[in-house]
């Protein structure tokens, strides 16, 4: 194996590339750039575990693979010159690396010492980007998030941007939750809604509690009456859960595309003027702001930041 030469100036320069990656998709990147440099020849591969991929490896792979989700820890097979490393965020596996050469087992330390380095990056920014609550992404990541996925719409051709659209979500009365059963009960709510949430959307769905009992959706590749329909699904699941002590609850939420040219204010105004036409109107109900402008129920306004309460 054609090791790269580690000095103490390249292992700092490694650190300092990973300790400097603020979101985990990069750091991933980053992470498995640094591996392929120290490791030229090795034959390293990420799988996506919630694309089933494992089938696609010898049996021998797939067993390591699936012990290495069940255990959910680091893994080395000496006969197979195979190390393998769960990417776990929030106690949940998300992916896998798996890194095969021969004569790996000189380098197990090495590994090891590299890999805990990443874990502890990915943990800051867990820490940084989530809901201590839910798990969910917060307000930080949802602001960065949306940021992205405007200006890529003013950069890129549009026929070559995938469709987004973006929606709120406000738990129906949930002031009486807290009133009638405690926050207690109030806190085991949001928790349940929001399994419920990562439960319904797909992998590449975004899923963000913005504070309070408001949450946010952005779907990913997805026409607006589809992402009404995926919607209406969710209230629906959410109004048949059992909560417990508080047996059920409902949801208010709109909906809106994410078009070229739309600023984050107008996008989040269109959203929040179809949730609360949801809640003014029965709540329990999804609308989308484009079928409530075209049936008259609501007008076109550009919103500035003062013109609207954003959640």
């Amino acid at each position: 194996m054609a090791l790269m030469i580690l000095t103490e100036e390249k292992c700092f320069e490694i650190a300092i590339q990973i300790v400097s990656q603020h979101n985990k998709e990069d750091l991933l990147v980053t992470f498995q750039e640094t591996l392929k440099k120290i490791f030229p020849t090795c034959q390293l591969t990420y799988h996506d575990v919630t694309n089933n991929v494992l089938t696609e490896n010898s049996p021998d792979d797939t067993r390591l693979l699936e012990h290495c989700i069940v255990s959910k820890k680091t893994l080395f097979s000496e006969e197979n010159n195979i190390f393998i490393f769960p990417i776990v965020s929030l106690g949940k596996i998300n992916g896998l690396v798996s890194l095969k050469e021969k004569a790996l087992s000189k380098y197990v330390y090495l590994l090891e010492q590299l890999i805990a380095l990443f874990n502890n990056q990915q943990l800051l920014l867990d820490n940084n980007n989530h809901d201590a609550l839910t798990g969910l992404m917060n307000r930080h990541s949802f602001e960065d998030r949306i940021a992205n996925i405007i200006n890529a719409f003013q950069r890129r051709d549009n026929e070559n941007t995938p469709q987004y659209c973006f929606a709120i979500l406000d738990i129906d009365f949930f002031k009486r939750v807290n009133d009638d059963f405690g926050h207690l009960y109030g806190d085991e709510v949001l928790i349940l809604f929001a399994n419920i949430m990562e439960n319904t959307f797909r992998h590449d769905d975004m899923l963000f509690r913005y504070g309070g009992e408001e949450f946010a959706v952005l779907l990913r590749d997805i026409e607006l009456n589809t992402a009404v329909t995926v919607l209406n699904r969710f209230k629906k699941m959410v109004a048949q859960y059992d909560f417990p002590q508080v047996n059920s609850i409902t949801v208010s939420i709109g909906v809106t595309e994410i078009s070229a040219g739309i600023s984050r204010v107008d996008l989040i105004s269109q959203a929040d003027q179809a949730l609360y036409f949801s809640k003014g109107n029965g709540r329990n109900q999804v609308n989308s702001y484009e079928e409530l402008i075209l049936l008259e129920k609501l007008t076109t306004q550009s919103a500035t930041v003062d013109d609207i309460e954003i959640f």
